[in-house]
């Protein structure tokens, strides 16, 4: 082979790799009625969950168009984001899909495109449809139900709706491929959405466990289809919460010693109690996975786990998770992104460590009443935010703080930080803080100590629920005007109820 054909022959390999490793998918159509203030965003999950980081946004014309190329390495679901409403696609490499929102009635229609039939699919099966027990008012109702009711009017009617979906699926014309995931799909969200019902009612324990362990007892942990869709990773871990549950209740009946492995984990409860005080919950989950998933699933999983940590900017627990998958990853797809985002949490510690602009108050620990401190701050009005570096939609609330900040930087507005952190985290709370620039005034309690806190911020309200977190407006001479208020995330709601304590006091 010449000179000349050897460069055309490798320049045509080049070309050919880089065209599968970075397909695209065409998304166009039209918004009908469009007025211009609505965005339309997509969001495709790296792995699983649902990160701000993961949204495109798509310009839109004055007339509503839209058309967007989308990279993408491989079949993926995505939520279309418009009006606050998600639409679930299906995109594949190298296909298009033309479709049409309605502003006025917020509905989506299909119209063409090569990737029509998959998702004309999924909208008819609905693959993230609400279920009828988690309606507010009637799981209230539905968790006061004795076990085989709720066999009779939860799980059983919910499964029989999943298998009719999966029908429609499996009677369509389409690929193998499209048809397995989407049918995974439903059956890993199935277990997803019961799991949440179970969890979060208040369920007699025994009846919680009992449908925890009807529901995962005779399921497969193994992807039905890999790369797996975000749904299988949401229930990899409600299926170790599943084996956690079902570990518990087998020490307790076998009286097994704090010594002794735990089933399904192989490590002392000893070793697990270590573990999650140093490392966090991440690494406890890390362990299960290994011990009852395939390699495949341990590495996605994980490094699900990883993107969600860094998010929080918790630099302990990714540190310690992070060591260990490099540890039996070391030549990982993923080894370098995670060491780019450990090096970014720890500059940015770095960059925090004397920052005058974070305050912890000297003395805190003798802190009887958080009165102590407001009085302090006279002249100003006090936003109180009570949270936990363990508590997840605290650390969400956290990142909706620099819009917050910033609309009221020119005004008397205090931010104040009562965390509720055991003593050993001292250390961990404060890196915290640094790590993710918490500027403000900060003090912290355990949860024994923090107790007359709460006594006296929930005095005055008919809620007297210590749920974290929990937000409160002192005014400028010191009085709590507003409690359970608004969270930053509500943004102008909260921006609405401060500017009126502000007013008030001019």
């Amino acid at each position: 082979m010449n000179f000349i054909l050897k460069r055309t022959f490798v320049l045509l390999i080049v070309l050919s790799f880089a065209v599968s490793s970075f397909a695209q998918f065409r998304l166009s159509g039209k918004i009908i009625n469009y007025t211009g203030k609505e965005e339309l965003n997509i969001n495709i999950p790296v792995i699983s969950g649902f990160y701000k980081e993961n949204s495109i946004h798509i310009p839109i014309t004055k007339k509503g168009a839209f058309s967007i190329d989308i990279p993408i390495k491989g079949q993926k679901f995505a939520n279309l984001i418009f009006q606050k409403k998600f639409y679930t696609l299906l995109l594949n490499p190298n296909k298009n899909l033309v479709l049409s929102l309605n502003e006025s009635d917020q509905t989506l229609k299909i119209l063409y495109g090569t990737a029509l039939a998959e998702n004309t699919v999924m909208q008819t099966v609905d693959l993230e449809q609400y279920p009828f027990f988690m309606d507010s008012d009637g799981s209230n109702k539905l968790a006061k139900l004795p076990l085989k009711e709720l066999q009779k009017q939860v799980v059983l009617p919910y499964f029989t709706q999943r298998d009719e979906k999966i029908k429609k699926v499996q009677s369509a014309t389409l690929a193998v491929k499209d048809k397995q995931a989407i049918i995974a799909e439903l059956k890993y969200i199935s277990y997803n959405y019961l799991n949440d019902f179970i969890r979060t009612q208040a369920l007699d324990r025994t009846i919680m466990d009992s449908l925890i362990f009807e529901i995962f007892d005779n399921v497969d942990p193994k992807p039905e289809t890999f790369p797996a869709g975000p749904q299988y990773y949401g229930f990899v871990r409600n299926y170790l919460s599943y084996l956690e549950t079902k570990a518990f209740k087998q020490i307790k009946k076998e009286n097994i010693k704090p010594n002794e492995p735990i089933p399904y984990f192989g490590i002392s409860l000893d070793s697990a109690n270590h573990i999650v005080k140093n490392y966090g919950k991440p690494y406890w989950r890390w362990i299960g996975s290994n011990k009852n998933f395939p390699t495949n699933v341990v590495e996605q999983y994980n490094y699900h786990q990883l993107i969600g940590l860094f998010i929080d900017k918790d630099l302990r627990q990714f540190e310690g998770l992070a060591n260990a998958y490099k540890a039996k990853f070391p030549n990982g797809i993923y080894i370098n992104d995670i060491n780019t985002k450990l090096s970014s949490l720890q500059k940015m510690l770095l960059q925090n460590e004397t920052n005058t602009q974070i305050k912890i108050v000297d003395g805190y620990e003798k802190m009887n009443s958080i009165y102590e401190l407001i009085k302090t701050l006279k002249g100003k009005v006090v936003y109180l935010d009570v949270w936990g570096t363990w508590c997840g939609p605290c650390k969400e609330e956290l990142t909706y703080l620099p819009s917050l900040k910033a609309k009221f930087k020119d005004k008397e507005v205090v931010f104040v930080y009562l965390d509720m952190d055991e003593n050993d985290m001292d250390s961990s709370w404060r890196q915290f803080i640094k790590v993710n620039n918490l500027t403000g005034i900060h003090l912290r309690k355990n949860r024994q100590a923090i107790a007359p806190f709460w006594a006296e911020l929930l005095a005055n309200t008919a809620d007297k629920a210590e749920y974290y977190p929990q937000y409160f407006i002192f005014d400028k001479e010191g009085k709590l005007v507003v409690a359970k208020a608004k969270r930053p995330s509500q943004k102008e709601e909260l921006y609405t109820q401060l500017n009126n304590v502000l007013n008030k006091n001019q």
